[in-house]
C-alpha cells in the first residue's frame, strides 16, 4: 500500500537519547466532536504497543495516562522529552477557539485528524461554533508538515472541502466503501479506512486487511452508535499511519471504554438493573441527532430519556432538541423549569412537535430526575441521560462508591453492585 511505505516524520526509526528529533512525533486532532475520544483511543492503542506517549487535552495535559498538575508548564516539558526521544508520540487536542486567537506555527505537525464539522447538516454551518471550528480547520491544515499526513473524516463533506486544501497526503475514512472522497484517493493510488462486512478495513485499491470487528468495542454498542464507529475509524488510521501493528490495534481497543473519570457525559454507558444507561452532555444539536440515531438502532423494549436545560446547545437548539428527543419517545423525565423557564418551554414546544409525543414527567432538579429513572428502568430498557451537571449524574449512576471526578487515571478499578458497570 503506497503510503505505508513511508511513515510520517517524527514516527520513523528513532533513536532514544541520542540527541535531538528534528520532527517532533505530534498528532493534532480537530473537529467539533469526537476529538478526546480519538485521543484516549489512541492512548490505549500506544499503552498496548509500550509507546510512552502525551497528550494535551481539553481536561488537561497527560504524561501516560496521568494528568500533570498545570498546562503550560506541563506541555512545554511534554515537549521536550519528546525531542530528545524520552516520548514516542504526543498527541494535541486542538480547540477552536484557541487555534483560531494563538494560530499555530506552519509546516510542523506530521501527522494531523479532522473529524467532523456539523455532520453535513446546513443549519448547524450558519452557527458561529461551526464557522470557528472551520476558520480553526484550515489553520490545522496549514499546520502540517508537506510530508505528513493528514487523517480525514470522509463522510463529512465540509470536512472535506476544507482538506482539499492540504500539501500532504490525505488518509481518508468512511463508514462505506463507495464513498466518494474514499473512492478517488483510492483511485490515485492513496490508502484509507472503511468499515467492510461490520469490519475496520484499511487498504488501498489492490488489497485490504481487517484490523477490528466493529460490534467488539465496547464504545461502539454493538456497532449501533455510529458517531463512535468514526471514532474507532480515525483512531485506527492514525495508528496505522504511523506503523502501529493491527493486531495490536486490535488487542488495545477489544476493551475500550469511554470511562466517566476521564470523559465525563461523553456518551459513558453503563448496565443497571438490567438495563442500558447512556450518558451524555451534547454540545450541538447535530450531535444529538447522532445519538438519537444510534438510540434507534438498539434493540430495547422501553426508551427513557432524563433532560434538563441542555446548557451548551445555544438558545437557537433548543426547539429542535426537543424535536429530537421527543422522536426518541418513551418517558421524558424532565428538571430545571424553575432554574430557566424559557429553555424548558422551548423543548417542551419541540417535544410536542413530534407525530406521536412522549409522556412528559416534570421533576424537580436533576439528582431527583436520575433516582426516578434509576428506580423505573427494567430489563430491556434503553435509558438516556442528557447530562447537565456531571458531578451531579454521574454520582448516581455510577454507584458504590461514588465518582470522583479527579480520578484521573485511565485503567483505574471501581466496585460496581449488582452488575453495575460501565462499557
Amino acid at each position: 500500500m503506497t503510503d505505508t511505505i513511508t511513515r510520517p516524520p517524527g514516527f520513523r526509526s528513532r533513536v532514544v537519547d541520542r540527541g535531538q528529533s528534528e520532527t517532533l512525533p505530534l498528532i493534532s486532532i480537530a473537529g467539533t466532536s469526537g476529538k478526546t475520544t480519538i485521543a484516549w483511543m489512541l492512548n490505549s492503542i500506544f499503552n498496548k504497543a509500550g509507546w510512552p506517549d502525551a497528550a494535551w487535552l481539553s481536561s488537561g495535559v497527560y504524561v501516560e495516562g496521568e494528568q500533570q498538575d498545570g498546562e503550560l508548564g506541563p506541555w512545554a516539558r511534554v515537549l521536550l522529552a519528546a525531542r530528545y526521544g524520552e516520548l514516542r508520540v504526543v498527541v494535541q487536542e486542538m480547540a477552536a477557539a484557541t487555534v483560531v486567537a494563538a494560530g499555530l506555527p506552519k509546516d510542523t505537525y506530521p501527522v494531523g485528524i479532522m473529524t467532523t464539522l456539523c455532520g453535513n447538516n446546513e443549519a448547524c454551518l450558519l452557527s458561529e461554533d461551526a464557522s470557528r471550528e472551520r476558520q480553526a480547520m484550515h489553520i490545522v491544515v496549514e499546520s502540517m508538515r508537506p510530508d505528513g499526513m493528514l487523517v480525514v473524516n470522509a463522510d463529512d463533506y465540509d470536512v472535506n472541502e476544507v482538506a482539499s486544501k492540504a500539501h500532504c497526503l490525505v488518509f481518508p475514512y468512511a463508514l462505506h466503501n463507495d464513498n466518494p472522497v474514499l473512492q478517488a484517493r483510492l483511485n490515485a493510488g492513496g490508502i484509507g479506512c472503511w468499515i467492510q462486512d461490520g469490519q475496520v478495513v484499511v487498504g488501498d485499491r489492490h488489497e485490504s486487511s481487517h484490523v477490528i470487528d466493529v460490534a467488539s468495542v465496547p464504545a461502539t454498542l454493538g456497532g449501533t452508535m455510529l458517531f463512535q464507529v468514526q471514532n474507532l475509524l480515525a483512531a485506527t488510521a492514525a495508528a496505522v499511519a504511523i506503523g502501529i501493528d493491527p493486531l495490536i490495534i486490535e488487542a488495545a481497543l477489544l476493551s475500550f471504554t469511554t470511562e466517566p473519570d476521564l470523559q465525563p457525559a461523553a456518551a459513558n454507558v453503563f448496565a443497571y438493573n438490567e438495563a442500558t444507561v447512556i450518558a451524555d452532555a451534547p454540545e450541538l444539536v447535530a450531535t444529538l441527532k447522532q445519538l438519537a440515531r444510534g438510540i434507534r438502532h438498539i434493540p430495547h423494549r422501553r426508551s427513557l430519556v432524563v433532560c434538563g436545560r441542555l446548557p451548551r446547545l445555544s438558545d437557537t437548539e433548543i426547539h429542535e432538541a426537543g424535536r429530537v428527543i421527543g422522536g426518541i419517545g418513551g418517558i421524558i423525565l424532565l428538571h430545571g423549569e424553575t432554574d430557566d423557564e424559557a429553555r424548558i418551554a422551548a423543548i417542551k414546544a419541540g417535544i410536542a412537535t413530534v407525530a406521536v409525543p412522549p409522556i412528559v414527567i416534570n421533576v424537580a432538579n436533576e439528582e431527583m430526575a436520575v433516582d426516578q429513572l434509576l428506580n423505573t428502568i427494567g430489563t430491556d430498557d434503553l435509558a438516556l441521560v442528557l447530562v447537565d451537571d456531571a458531578e451531579v449524574a454521574l454520582s448516581h449512576l455510577w454507584p458504590a462508591p461514588a465518582i470522583n471526578l479527579s480520578s484521573r487515571r485511565r485503567g483505574s478499578s471501581h466496585g460496581n453492585p449488582e452488575g453495575a458497570h460501565n462499557s
